[in-house]
């Protein structure tokens, strides 16, 4: 569907990738990992044609639909539903005109007939675009990603933007384009939201390019993952789980290829040094020399920078740190809470989870002492002190400092080292903690705003989506330094792998109550499975159903059967053809990418390697022949299985 080839792109002297290959098939799901700056979203940019390439083209086929959720939001005015079924332009045009004509009062009363058999017209042919689906499908989409049914013809200039980027993502997906690429998409989505979208991408027709450090929900949707590290694209076939592993197995075999390595070497490099005066010696110590010359060194993966670093741990509190009495919370004459009580103990590890407007954020932050009540009591127990992360925390920070001097402002207890380590902790070494914090980016503020809350960490703390902007790496450190806290914890979060290592309590916030679940998330999800499955049973007894022996469906259901078998044995060959065609364009984008480096040699065009020039050239031109007999294959293939 789309071939990346020789991909290069740098900003000044930093190179972010160079000769980059990537074939992306119809229908496939790929995660594409790397550490924050490795070029991700500006390999997004790329494929989605918004940015170009230094070298390199992308290459796709006729037709194809690509979509990127972007930053661009609709006008304040349009509602809601309104945005995101405005995707589709055919369908908007003769929205508009149908909206034109019927608001056209003077046609109406001067041309009744001819008005009337115009808007005919335009309603047969919404009709015919599925004009009426459409809006249905957008309803369900936008239901999905946490709007209410009454929000929906609310103009979006009442909402917030990360209201807004969920419109955006829903017209997104109301347009299904054949490439769906999605960079961060969760991090505007709460919980229930995160799993509605993992459920929707997982049945997806489409392929799907995605960026995201949310390991359970990369790992419910993609079957390949391509890594960008240093510069290079790496493919690996499975989810996240199955890369990591092969990539450990590929490290384990690289270092001992590399000790081998090593001991050989060595022994050469003692050859040399025995005989290297030794006159009857000369030409085996020149051959050793030469050899040791054309050795290619192997290259052990270098593991992503790590410290390991031992955070400061809070004063002990008293029992209860904190409890809620008779609380009522309301905004204007919206009740959230009424006559509400709780209590967390020491030690207690919390997510809040429910559904969008359940009142989450809103007992997070009356916990957090950022909210006032309306009425009742907020009690903290012996030496509690609290502290509270937003997404917004990072925005508070002074732009002037520098990292360092952003922790070292802090009353913090640790020595200028220990600050230095918890700052190497959060992935800031060497000469990033003189950058100034105006230059950082959304993700490296995210990581200092977390760095100086656990530099001296209160013995509560509130944290709402602390894994927003963050790459895998940081979001394990995060996950351990919490894991390993002490204190007491309450958390907001979509990431469900982030929460099952490190909560012991699970609070479901509904509607201005709160149950309890003991255990990880992974507890709280089997407990949750155990009442669904014990509520269909109770109304499978009171649901009495009649079977039926009609012999009409038995021989619908063995047309149909027929119908499978024959659609099968067509599509079996062309799939084959269309497996092979893949296989032999991937195996010529490989054997064409290595011509091309030997074609980019100097000595090549030496007067003594014109025979292997003209071989070169020649085999060059039968692959660019043969790809493009494989390439009208596959299409051909293609479009044959996609008009079943």
């Amino acid at each position: 569907m789309i071939y990346l080839k020789g991909l290069g792109k740098a900003f000044g002297p930093k190179v972010l990738f160079e000769n980059l290959n990537l074939h992306l098939r119809p229908g496939e799901k790929v995660g594409l990992i790397g550490e924050n700056g490795a070029g991700k979203s500006t390999l997004f940019n790329i494929v989605a044609g918004v940015e170009s390439a230094d070298s390199g083209q992308v290459d796709w086929k006729k037709g194809i639909r690509c979509g990127m959720l972007t930053q661009v939001l609709g006008a304040p005015h349009e509602t809601v539903l309104e945005r995101a079924v405005s995707g589709c332009e055919i369908f908007e045009r003769v929205r508009r005109e149908r909206e034109r004509l019927e608001a056209d009062v003077k046609f109406r009363d001067e041309s009744p007939d001819e008005w009337g058999m115009r808007l005919a017209e335009l309603e047969h042919e919404y009709s015919d675009m599925n004009g009426y689906e459409l809006e249905a499908d957008g309803k369900k989409i936008l239901q999905g990603l946490g709007f209410k049914v009454d929000q929906l013809e609310k103009p979006l200039g009442e909402f917030s933007g990360g209201w807004r980027m969920r419109a955006e993502l829903a017209r997104l997906l109301l347009q299904r384009p054949d490439l769906l690429m999605l960079d961060e998409p969760t991090n505007h989505l709460d919980l229930r939201s995160t799993i509605w979208l993992e459920s929707f991408l997982k049945t997806y027709a489409g392929a799907v390019l995605l960026i995201s450090h949310d390991r359970r929900f990369l790992n419910s949707i993609i079957s390949r993952v391509a890594e960008l590290e240093r510069g290079c694209l790496t493919l690996y076939t499975g989810n996240y789980d199955k890369y990591e592993k092969e990539k450990e197995l590929n490290a384990e075999r690289l270092e001992s290829q590399a000790i081998n390595q090593g001991k050989r070497i060595a022994e050469i490099e003692r050859f040399i040094e025995r005989f290297r005066s030794k006159n009857t010696k000369a030409t085996l110590v020149q051959s050793r020399v030469k050899q040791l010359a054309k050795i290619e060194r192997v290259e052990t993966v270098q593991s992503t920078k790590s410290v390991h670093f031992r955070f400061p741990q809070p004063v002990r509190t008293g029992r209860i740190p904190i409890r809620l009495e008779n609380v009522d919370k309301s905004y204007d004459s919206l009740s959230i809470y009424k006559n509400f009580s709780i209590a967390m103990e020491r030690g207690w590890k919390v997510a809040l989870v429910g559904e969008n407007g359940a009142g989450k954020s809103t007992l997070l932050k009356i916990m957090a002492g950022v909210l006032d009540v309306n009425a009742g009591t907020v009690e903290l127990g012996a030496n509690v002190e609290r502290a509270y992360y937003s997404q917004h925390h990072s925005e508070v920070l002074d732009s002037s400092h520098t990292v360092l001097e952003s922790m070292e402002e802090l009353p913090s207890k640790l020595t200028r080292t220990q600050k230095q380590s918890l700052l190497g902790a959060f992935l800031f070494s060497g000469g990033d903690v003189f950058k100034k914090v105006s230059i950082l980016s959304g993700g490296e503020r995210s990581r200092l705003a977390l760095a100086r809350l656990l530099a001296n960490p209160t013995p509560v703390l509130f944290l709402d989506e602390p894994t927003n902007h963050l790459d895998m790496k940081t979001c394990e450190i995060l996950s351990a330094a919490l894991a390993d806290f002490d204190g007491t914890l309450c958390v907001i979060s979509h990431d469900r792998f982030f929460l099952d290592a490190i909560v012991n309590h699970v609070w479901e916030v509904d509607n201005g109550t709160v149950r309890n679940y003991v255990g990880s998330y992974s507890d709280y999800e089997w407990a949750k499975a155990k009442e669904e499955e014990a509520a269909d049973a109770l109304k499978a007894q009171q649901v009495a159903t009649k079977p039926t022996f009609s012999g009409d469906n038995k021989a619908k259901k063995r047309q149909q059967a027929e119908e499978r078998k024959n659609k099968h044995q067509q599509l079996k060959p062309l799939k084959t053809l269309l497996e092979k065609a893949e296989e032999n364009m991937d195996r010529l984008m490989t054997e064409k990418a290595s011509l091309e480096n030997r074609l980019a040699e100097p000595k090549i065009y030496n007067a003594d390697q014109k025979d292997k020039l003209a071989d070169l050239i020649k085999r060059r031109a039968e692959i660019e022949k043969e790809e493009a007999r494989w390439l009208e294959k596959w299409e051909d293939a293609t479009q044959k299985i996609e008009s079943f």
